[in-house]
């Protein structure tokens, strides 16, 4: 996967986008181009158990395609919130944000592993009104470890910048 971070004094913006290899989008889009003549054929011999086959078979390949094609994920991390935003291809979800309270943690889930990479799903938490810890937000797309670190430390740089612009001098604890 790619991640982008680009970081303003208030916001911390991340993109994280699927990387899928030429072979994988050629083969998704063979499956996709089958299953449409098999649309096509179903509606002109006028076969309508072929034609709900083909119809649901599109729909499952047209949709990943966009996904692993041209997914992307956008977050948006300030202290006050998170703001997540899915893209697939021409298709855009509306930005939903999630309230911080005390503090946000951030955790990581094993995904897969590729190119002899581990990959993880980030996992993104804060407390609720008991004090107890409740996961608000887990990202779609993996991210390699060194990604995480820079992740995390960008999050660290935000906060540590709301607080104290001269974040180095002051001690910190971490959770």
């Amino acid at each position: 996967m790619k991640v982008e971070l680009k970081k303003d004094h208030v916001n911390l913006h991340v993109l994280i986008e699927a990387e899928t290899s030429n072979v994988v989008k050629g083969i998704l889009i063979f499956f996709n181009i089958c299953t449409l003549a098999i649309v096509t054929v179903s509606l002109i011999d006028w076969l309508l158990a072929l034609f709900v086959i083909g119809t649901l078979l599109t729909i499952l390949f047209g949709w990943l395609t966009l996904w692993y094609g041209f997914g992307r994920e956008k977050l948006i991390i300030n202290t006050k919130s998170i703001s997540y935003q899915y893209k697939w291809g021409f298709y855009t979800t509306k930005l939903e944000s999630q309230p911080l309270r005390k503090a946000l943690n951030i955790s990581l889930a094993p995904s897969r592993e590729r190119n002899g990479l581990e990959y993880f799903n980030v996992i993104f938490e804060t407390y609720n009104n008991h004090n107890v810890p409740e996961e608000i937000y887990r990202t779609s797309l993996a991210i390699n470890r060194a990604e995480f670190a820079l992740l995390k430390r960008s999050v660290r740089t935000l906060y540590f910048e709301k607080v104290d612009p001269d974040y180095f001098k002051q001690p910190y604890i971490l959770n």
